[in-house]
C-alpha cells in the first residue's frame, strides 16, 4: 500500500490477520512449541477475529507451512 505523507510517496507493507496467524504458528513450531506469548498470541487472533478469518486460505497456508495440527489445536483451544 502507498500513500502521500508530507509530498512524500511512503509505502506500507501489513500483513492479514491470517498470515500473521500461520507464521506465528510457525514460530511455535519451530521454538520447540514453548513459547506461550506466541501461543497467547494465536489464540488471541483466533478469538479476536473470529468469523471474519478466511478459514480456506488459514487452512490451505497452514497445511503448506506443515503446522494444520497445530491450527486445529489451536481453533479448538480458542472455542472453549
Amino acid at each position: 500500500m502507498s500513500l502521500h505523507i508530507g509530498g512524500q510517496l511512503v509505502t506500507l507493507y501489513l500483513a492479514s490477520p491470517e498470515d500473521t496467524l500461520v507464521h506465528k504458528l510457525l514460530w511455535f513450531r519451530q521454538s520447540g512449541e514453548v513459547s506461550q506469548q506466541q501461543w497467547r498470541d494465536i489464540l488471541g487472533i483466533l478469538k479476536v477475529q473470529g468469523d471474519a478469518l478466511d478459514r480456506d486460505y488459514l487452512i490451505g497456508r497452514a497445511s503448506e507451512l506443515g503446522v494444520d495440527d497445530l491450527l486445529q489445536k489451536a481453533i479448538k483451544e480458542s472455542e472453549t
